[in-house]
């Protein structure tokens, strides 16, 4: 088989056993928020131009450079899907490989045609790189929706603003900044996820007791014989997303990382990774 239509269908896989966390959860969020808005557009309209209602404002006021509403607003959906889909993606590598032992599902698996190669890459990439970049998807999509309601209803208080337009503009701008932030992170936290993904298929029992307990194990180790704790300093770094660990301005979500740091962050990766496909083709079922 093709390589990538069998990526494709380990993939489809893992959204079929994972709905909730891949795309359930985001889509709520979306119908949420929308929701909200044209609830918030239908309570506003209801007072305007009653007696009750004051309106004063100075469309010059409104900016949609660098720091202005759209920008924020932008940022603000951008920011928490993004740290929503890095939850999820921990949460969901943690029982990745854990699971299909535990239920014993790994045997069906493994009769079918697929390498152990195939099955952990395809979980790995969903984990570092398809759940954030649909939390990310998802996210714009609901910044440009909830931009549509609002600017709709706007529209009955300030004809012939363009406030949709310069929404969206600022929208374009941030989304793609935050873009690069998202491919920054994969690397940025190859280490962790990888980490996690390799306890999840060789732990025997609570994966999530084994993935913190190291750590912490090697923090005590390092603060008892070395009175500073390098290897945990930067494994702790490496598990704090990007944006709040390494150089990030705020105003533009624009976010970097040290080159020797990124090449370490992908070696790592690399070795973990590595020991996760040994692992679930010498750990089977528990």
């Amino acid at each position: 088989m093709n390589p990538i239509k069998t990526l494709m269908a380990l993939f489809q896989r893992e959204s079929w056993e994972h709905p909730n966390l891949i795309w359930r959860i985001p889509v709520g969020l979306l119908i949420l928020n929308v929701a909200l808005a044209i609830g918030s557009v239908a309570f506003g309209l209801q007072y305007f131009g009653t007696e009750n209602f004051r309106f004063e404002f100075n469309s010059q006021d409104l900016s949609f450079d660098q720091g202005g509403p759209g920008q924020a607003a932008a940022t603000f959906f951008l920011m928490s899907f993004f740290l929503l889909g890095q939850m999820v993606a921990f949460g969901y590598l943690l029982s990745a490989l854990y699971e299909e032992r535990k239920d014993r599902s790994i045997l069906f698996w493994k009769s079918l045609p697929v390498s152990d190669f195939q099955v952990v890459l395809s979980k790995a990439l969903m984990g570092l790189m398809v759940i954030p970049g649909l939390y990310f998807l998802l996210a714009m999509l609901t910044f440009l929706l909830v931009t549509l309601v609002l600017s709709l209803g706007m529209t009955f208080v300030l004809p012939d603003t363009g406030l949709f337009e310069g929404f969206l503009l600022a929208g374009v701008k941030a989304g793609f900044a935050w873009l690069k932030v998202l491919g920054l992170q994969v690397i940025w936290g190859a280490p962790v996820f990888l980490w996690v993904l390799m306890v999840s298929g060789l732990a025997r029992g609570q994966p999530l007791i084994w993935a913190m307990g190291i750590p912490l194990l090697v923090l005590v180790v390092e603060k008892s014989l070395l009175s500073e704790a390098r290897i945990f300093d930067w494994f702790y770094a490496h598990a704090t997303p990007l944006p709040f660990a390494g150089s990030w301005d705020p105003a533009t979500g624009a976010a970097s990382m040290g080159l020797t740091d990124g090449f370490l962050a992908m070696g790592i990766g690399l070795i973990l990774f590595s020991l996760a496909v040994f692992g679930r083709r010498h750990f089977h079922e528990i």
